[in-house]
């Protein structure tokens, strides 16, 4: 079977990609022509990405709820120590820090993989030619799988704080795109910067974890203090995220005007990444295999 499996993934992996020519309209086209003729590869590097985190573990997939627990957790303590002033968070901050944690981690996660797709797959791109992007779309599902899994706690713990969904709470996943398309947009342009700048892309990653501070996650967006509250003010993950958490759990859209601006920015950046990504990988290959 398994002989049978990489000989069908060979086969997939032998026509080159077309030539990266033409207008936006054909890079996307061809983008997804590409998706649906791989459909079968995806498949597979998905299966095989998320059997080979848990296959050396006890308790695997269990991974995926300890961790969020333990991260709430620790902030709780904070807060109970009188170390972290949340706000009026409008829910029990235990269900508040776990949701937003939740939310955060989808954008952030998202990054951390599609920003190291050139170092954790640069072998297969160099010695196998198939379409890249669908490394891309491989990122992207399996980062959905291993969210979906551990938001289940997230709708037990609200129900058990008394948090009752209002039918706006079935629009949370399409509020989730957004971010999606931001953490891969920025992911994609770090991937390249991982390759022939390496400074600057560990400045990114380190830059990242410093804005979840800047970013209204443990504590309420309406925390008044001085220049915190100006950061939060202009930084749009605090629309992005507070948007998705509220029509969750308030049956209500934060800052709706201020979300539209930034989800059309966010899209009109990752247009600029994607075509970034596809014009300057051919360049980022060839420095892969010169090192």
């Amino acid at each position: 079977m398994k002989r049978l499996e990489q000989s069908n993934i060979s086969t997939l992996l032998t026509p080159l990609h077309p030539p990266r020519k033409g207008s936006l309209l054909y890079h996307w086209r061809n983008i997804f022509k590409n998706i649906h003729a791989y459909s079968f590869f995806i498949r597979q590097l998905v299966r095989i990405n998320i059997l080979r985190d848990f296959k050396r573990s006890y308790i695997g997939l269990l991974w995926l709820f300890i961790l969020p627990v333990l991260s709430v957790i620790i902030w709780i303590l904070l807060n109970g120590a009188g170390i972290v002033e949340p706000g009026e968070t409008g829910i029990p901050y235990p269900a508040f820090v776990l949701l937003s944690t939740s939310i955060w981690g989808f954008f952030a996660e998202l990054y951390r993989s599609t920003s190291r797709i050139f170092t954790e797959r640069g072998n297969m791109m160099i010695m196998a030619r198939f379409p890249h992007e669908v490394l891309v779309v491989e990122r992207i599902l399996v980062h959905l799988i291993r969210f979906s899994i551990p938001f289940l706690v997230n709708i037990v713990v609200l129900l058990l704080f008394g948090v009752r969904f209002t039918w706006l709470a079935l629009l949370f996943p399409l509020t989730l795109l957004p971010l999606l398309i931001l953490g891969m947009a920025i992911g994609l342009v770090v991937s390249l910067l991982r390759v022939v700048a390496v400074d600057i892309a560990s400045l990114a990653d380190h830059g990242i974890n410093f804005l979840m501070f800047l970013t209204p996650v443990v504590y309420a967006p309406t925390i008044g203090i001085g220049w915190l509250s100006e950061a939060i003010r202009f930084n749009p993950l605090t629309y992005l995220i507070g948007f998705s958490r509220d029509v969750l759990t308030q049956g209500a859209f934060y800052e709706p005007a201020a979300w539209g601006i930034c989800t059309a920015l966010a899209l009109l950046f990752f247009l600029f990444a994607v075509r970034f990504f596809v014009m300057s990988e051919p360049k980022v290959i060839e420095r892969l295999i010169d090192n």
